[in-house]
């Protein structure tokens, strides 16, 4: 995480920092929806839902330990851009960006490509790179870092800041 320069203390309205022109925005947006709809429909092999929420999280995150994705990574060709590895690391940035997005005070800061686009806490300015969380899922850095209760964390740690510095 990282609070965005120039916006520590003030409350954003993310319609105001939207940089991209409105053809590449609707664009990245119906992207990151598209990919979080296929997340869910995806996830349904490994836990039933009709939404996306912090069991279905729970339950993907631990379906993907290191062994499921090493097998991944060993059966995706870095040259197809639909490949299995890909397509999990983009529909798990998604999901975390959603479960984000459902909580007051959260939003998209929408970038081209999509997978530059960010979480961003309007009242603190603190962005979150869920899609950079999901590439350290799926690689060594990050397998193990149980991501419900990392998200729970930075909620908190977001909170605390709020809670000292009076935003």
């Amino acid at each position: 995480m990282f609070v965005i320069s120039g916006f520590e203390g003030k409350t954003l309205d993310l319609d105001d920092l939207q940089y991209l022109p409105d053809e590449l925005l609707n664009k990245t947006k119906n992207q990151i929806s598209t990919i979080t709809n296929a997340a869910l429909q995806d996830y349904q092999n490994i836990i039933k839902s009709d939404r996306l929420d912090f069991n279905v999280l729970d339950a993907v995150d631990k379906f993907y330990d290191r062994q499921k994705i090493a097998e991944i990574i060993k059966l995706s060709d870095p040259k197809d851009f639909s490949n299995l590895y890909l397509v999990s690391v983009c529909e798990f940035g998604a999901t975390l960006g959603q479960l984000f997005n459902n909580l007051d005070g959260f939003g998209w800061l929408y970038s081209y490509p999509y997978f530059h686009s960010i979480i961003v806490h309007q009242e603190t300015g603190f962005g979150i790179t869920v899609f950079d969380w999901a590439i350290k899922k799926f690689s060594e850095y990050g397998v193990d870092d149980g991501f419900v209760a990392k998200l729970h964390a930075a909620v908190e740690g977001i909170n605390d800041y709020r809670n000292k510095n009076g935003a």
